[in-house]
């Protein structure tokens, strides 16, 4: 399921840069409107502002967290990495008291809110179970393919099923560029993507649409 990013411009509240101890800032404007105060648990929804075309799952985190008494919120780190966010990047936001549901919610973006909310809480892709698990051939494969920008990158269909692997299993992925490789656990994501993150794609010179050669390693 995406989103038309046309959508996200109506109804993103605002835009916000991430600061260097992991705070975006939401104006006194926005805090009133929600009727959110300083020391009380909000509703974040989190979106990159970079890409082009359809928002996809990847591109934006749902998380609570607490509004400061200077009007920031804290961004987790395992949503700083699953946006790929660094010191200055801008966001958008919507913010919103926790126990609020949007349909609850006074002004004009309550409509567009509700249903943002109901499209982005949808599953990602079917579930899947032990019971989908293919029989393991060999407990390693490599192969190359195209990275995205997101440093994400799709195991090709035929190595899972050699590697009887699936959503949310972990793999030792060592990545290979150039003439360097580094070696790193990867989690099996959405989309069946592992990601390189920032740090290593810059050790390595990794540019969106290159195609490092990757060789995954399961044991047990």
């Amino acid at each position: 399921m995406t989103l038309s990013r046309r959508l996200i411009e109506q109804i993103a509240i605002c835009s916000s840069r991430v600061s260097a101890n992991n705070y975006f800032s939401v104006t006194a404007k926005d805090v009133d409107s929600v009727g959110i105060e300083a020391g009380e648990e909000v509703r974040v929804i989190l979106i990159r502002t970079d890409l082009e075309g359809d928002l996809k799952p990847r591109d934006r985190d749902i998380y609570t967290s607490k509004l400061q008494k200077s009007n920031q919120v804290y961004i987790p780190a395992d949503t700083r990495d699953k946006l790929d966010l660094e010191t200055g990047d801008i966001v958008k936001y919507l913010v919103m008291p926790k126990d609020t549901f949007p349909s609850l919610m006074d002004g004009p973006i309550r409509g567009a809110a509700r249903d943002f909310l109901e499209i982005q809480e949808e599953p990602d892709e079917t579930p899947v179970s032990e019971d989908d698990r293919p029989t393991r051939e060999t407990t390693s494969a490599e192969f190359s393919a195209s990275m995205q920008k997101t440093g994400q990158i799709t195991v090709p269909k035929d190595v899972r099923e050699r590697m009887g692997l699936l959503q949310g299993d972990m793999v030792l992925a060592t990545i290979q560029w150039l003439g360097e490789d580094i070696s790193a656990n990867k989690d099996i994501g959405t989309g069946n993507r592992i990601t390189i993150n920032k740090d290593e794609r810059e050790e390595l010179g990794l540019e969106p649409g290159d195609e490092p050669t990757i060789r995954l390693a399961v044991f047990g």
